[in-house]
């Protein structure tokens, strides 16, 4: 029971790091290239998906919410 716990944290806490990576990413690249005047600005999610400091930033969170878990409930 206490790995599926660590896990379930584990997955909460790298879907919760996903969310706060969009954020911070888009709002610095709105800071780094502002939009032209009166144009749109869209973002292809799978680029910021394809970075590898994207992948790291998944993997740390979910290590992290799991040893997290997992120590607590030991």
């Amino acid at each position: 029971m206490i790995y599926i716990k660590s896990t379930l944290v584990g997955i909460v806490a790298l879907f919760v790091a996903t969310i706060i990576y969009f954020v911070c990413v888009t709002s610095i690249l709105m800071r780094k290239y502002p939009p032209p005047p009166g144009g749109e600005v869209s973002f292809d999610l799978r680029v910021l998906v394809n970075s590898p400091l994207f992948w790291l930033v998944a993997l740390a969170a979910f290590a992290l919410g799991f040893y997290w878990e997992f120590r607590r409930t030991r």
